[in-house]
């Protein structure tokens, strides 16, 4: 028998009404948590931000991010990495991308979700609260539901119950615990920020970051010139992401039992083709080889900016188990 479990990055769905309104003080106070720290979603003065890091590859790896923010649609970004290089430019609705390496590393993407430089999409539908004290800090917390997800995940939120600053979120997926944690916030462009950030999975730290400065900056024109070579993306607004219409499964004729967890990153052409597949989490070798076979044919309805398909850029996780 084979089986194939697929998780994509790219889910939908919306909150329940009723579940909401039952809960709407809550679902207030934890949409409010999850806003103030948003400086690269929302309006403001141009700034410049430095941040040191350390995220973990096969050992931890110190690293530098650097971003130059003009508006939502017009920045600089270059972060470093044990030897991994990679700028990036938003003007308008083109994203340009320029690195070293054929794709970004999770790690790195890691680290952006926790700046929340990649913006925090995500759904939380508020259930219940509780009050905690945490390293003798009051606190509040909201216990919520993620929505549009093939797995179910509760989610808890938890802000300091004085100043109402996001403290921690904590969610888990089968297994894995996750936490992020946010403290030593600052005053900026009318939010206030934490310079200390951490993301744990099971307990253990695998990223952490510091903001080392955090300033109202000019933004300089000169910098929205595509580096030579780089990789060119639409993304506009109301962009609907690609959605799958056709997953034939892996299929293995080897004598041998195999198991185990493909992770890939992959382009969606304009046709709905898959291209450029690149594995950043291997399951073994017969089992990569299993999946990617089965991922080069795979067909999906692209990416669309109104009525135009444009290419896009996403990652699934595959699990194949053959007895």
């Amino acid at each position: 028998m084979k089986q194939l479990v697929l998780i994509a990055t790219i889910f939908f769905g919306g909150a329940c009404p009723s579940l909401a309104a039952d809960h709407e003080a809550e679902q207030q106070m934890l949409d409010s948590a999850r806003r103030p720290a948003d400086l690269f979603q929302g309006q403001g003065d141009p700034f410049a931000m430095e941040v040191d890091f350390t995220t973990q590859f096969k050992a931890p790896i110190q690293g530098h991010f650097s971003i130059k923010w003009g508006s939502k649609d017009h920045w600089w970004s270059k972060v470093e990495v044990g030897g991994f290089e990679q700028t990036t430019i938003k003007n308008g609705e083109m994203e340009y991308t320029s690195r070293n390496f054929p794709y970004t590393p999770s790690e790195v993407s890691s680290l952006f979700r926790l700046i929340n430089f990649e913006g925090n999409t995500e759904e939380l539908v508020a259930q219940k609260q509780k009050d905690r004290t945490e390293n003798g800090i009051a606190s509040v917390c909201v216990q919520a539901e993620r929505k549009g997800y093939v797995m179910r995940e509760i989610d808890e939120t938890c802000l300091d119950a004085a100043t109402h600053d996001l403290l921690s979120e904590e969610w888990q997926v089968q297994d894995q615990k996750k936490r992020e944690q946010f403290a030593d916030y600052v005053e900026f462009n009318g939010r206030r920020y934490p310079r200390k950030l951490q993301r744990l999975e099971n307990g253990s730290v695998i990223a952490s970051a510091s903001v080392i400065s955090l300033q109202p900056a000019a933004f300089d024109l000169s910098l929205l010139t595509p580096p030579k070579g780089s990789i060119e993306r639409r993304h506009c607004s109301g962009m609907v992401p690609p959605v799958n219409i056709s997953r034939p499964l892996p299929h293995y004729s080897g004598w041998e039992k195999v198991a185990g967890v493909t992770t890939a990153r992959f382009t969606v052409l304009t046709d709905g083709s898959v291209d450029n597949i690149q594995i950043t989490h291997s399951g073994g070798q017969i089992v990569d080889q299993v999946n990617l076979a089965a991922m080069k044919k795979w067909k999906y309805k692209p990416a669309m900016c109104g009525t135009e398909p444009v290419v896009s850029d996403m990652w699934a996780s595959q699990t194949y188990k053959a007895n």
